[in-house]
């Protein structure tokens, strides 16, 4: 199979995951200049709250509409297919939100949501509902630029606006009255970018019901994965105080950077692997091999300068810088589950989906506390990985059954050289700008000697962004570094 499309659409979705985080962190860096650590930890605690609560009241029906979006684009009536589901499901989240906002209004207070934030939560809810479908399609179409679109006009639109706010003395209001507008212009351009692609339908109970039944394998690991992420920044929060939840949120931010790109390319396999009846499993083992190759460089450059992007936000987060080498660590070991946890899910093996998701996130739960309460951030990050670890050993032991090849033998190669490279960095005191360029340059020529991303793999990459006529425009001088990767 061509991963020309998938690339291409994968890039998109890195795109949004970009503007999500990377704008976030910029957001979050000009907010420090007008409020304190403490305030930003308020703000990413009630953030991590509408988190837990919207996984909670979803019931997995962002994964159930994916795989259903999948299947109907593979029916000749793919059209009427798809606009039946999405009525049927979007009336499903609807329903769901609404009544996780009516809750959360009665009950929150008495779990400590003071009348200030409370607004912000119930508003930040009902706005979770529209994506949890409308993403999905966009993904299993591949036309995750409207996604990126979304994401970066809403992140733009936070950066202004928040900081306007925050110039004008608001405080924590106007930091939460930024992410709920940003958040109504998300909503405005995905239905916007609807028209053409659906038509209207009459929601059916039936496939309501299926879409339910569908996301269900992936609802608990998906409500315990998020709990996983959220704890650190809760767990700090309750323990240590909003100061040092607020700086390790932070680093949690600039980690879920480069977490996002095999979330992007290996969940956006997803979709494509379920309308496939043929070499699902080599088409996986490609995407995990080019998610590796991005990835594990640059949780390579992370682990050896962590302090250049923390000292921006001002010396205190600078404190964070272990706690964000820890989470990088983590990033060697997501390209293995991620394209596994595609793979089985395209195939129906539910009960697989459910145990991946349960071993990756139920350590991280049983452990925030007590790591937490010990180390401060160091734990939450620790507790963090640990799922990674739990879920490696899972996929060890799932991935025989269906007979799929791992490549264990090249997932270590494709962590451990950069791994290696960064330690050098570490040691040797080079200045990050020198050493990140050697880190990443090092780590390409290595993969392509070792014949880990062949001249193929970087033709498919070039193919999915250029057209024939400008690859070979491009060659002669590519040809170069060809050579220089590869040999003659």
């Amino acid at each position: 199979m061509s991963l020309n499309r998938v690339i291409r659409g994968s890039f998109w979705l890195y795109v949004s995951g970009i503007a999500s985080n990377l704008l976030g962190y910029v957001y979050w860096l000009a907010a420090s200049w007008f409020v304190p650590p403490s305030t930003i930890g308020e703000s990413s605690a009630i953030v991590g709250v509408v988190s837990l609560i919207s996984s909670l009241a979803s019931l997995g029906i962002s994964s159930g509409a994916t795989r259903l979006f999948g299947k109907a684009l593979a029916h000749p009536d793919s059209r009427r297919l798809l606009s039946s589901w999405f009525s049927s499901s979007l009336a499903v989240s609807l329903a769901l939100y609404a009544t996780a906002a009516a809750t959360t209004l009665l009950v929150g207070p008495l779990f400590g949501v003071t009348q200030l934030q409370l607004p912000f939560v119930i508003s930040l809810i009902l706005l979770s509902a529209f994506p949890q479908v409308a993403n999905p399609l966009y993904n299993a179409t591949l036309r995750t630029g409207v996604i990126a679109l979304s994401s970066v006009l809403s992140a733009s639109l936070r950066l202004v606006l928040g900081l306007l706010l925050l110039y004008l003395g608001t405080g924590f209001v106007g930091v939460m009255l930024a992410y709920v507008l940003a958040g109504v212009v998300q909503h405005a351009i995905l239905a916007a970018s609807l028209r053409g692609s659906i038509a209207a339908a009459r929601p059916s109970l039936q496939q309501a019901k299926e879409s339910v039944l569908q996301g269900i394998p992936a609802y608990i690991p998906s409500l315990v994965a998020t709990a996983g992420s959220w704890l650190g920044v809760l767990g700090i929060y309750a323990i240590s105080g909003s100061t040092d939840a607020g700086t390790y949120y932070i680093a949690f931010t600039i980690a879920s950077v480069v977490y996002s790109l095999p979330l992007a390319l290996l969940g956006l396999m997803f979709p494509v692997l379920s309308g496939m009846e043929d070499g699902r499993k080599r088409a996986s083992a490609r995407a995990v091999r080019l998610s590796f190759a991005i990835i594990a460089p640059l949780a390579g450059v992370v682990i050896a300068y962590p302090h250049v992007p923390l000292s921006m936000m001002g010396p205190s987060y600078v404190a964070s810088s272990f706690a964000l080498q820890i989470l990088a660590v983590g990033c060697f070991a997501a390209p293995i589950t991620s394209g596994f946890n595609s793979l089985i899910y395209a195939y129906g093996k539910y009960r697989y989906v459910t145990l991946l998701g349960l071993a990756s996130n139920l350590p991280r739960v049983v452990l925030y506390a007590p790591l937490v309460a010990l180390w401060g951030d160091a734990g939450a990050a620790l507790s963090y990985i640990s799922g990674y670890v739990a879920s490696l050993v899972a996929v060890l032991l799932m991935s025989g059954r269906i007979r799929y090849s791992v490549g264990w033998g090249a997932s270590a190669l494709f962590a451990g050289i950069p791994a290696a490279l960064s330690v050098v960095m570490i040691y040797s005191g080079l200045h990050w700008v020198l050493g990140t360029a050697i880190i990443l340059a090092a780590s390409l020529f290595a993969y392509a000697r070792l014949g880990l991303i062949t001249r193929a793999d970087l033709g498919e990459i070039g193919s999915a962004f250029l057209s024939r006529d400008q690859l070979d425009r491009v060659y002669p001088y590519a040809r170069y570094i060809l050579e220089v990767l590869y040999g003659h």
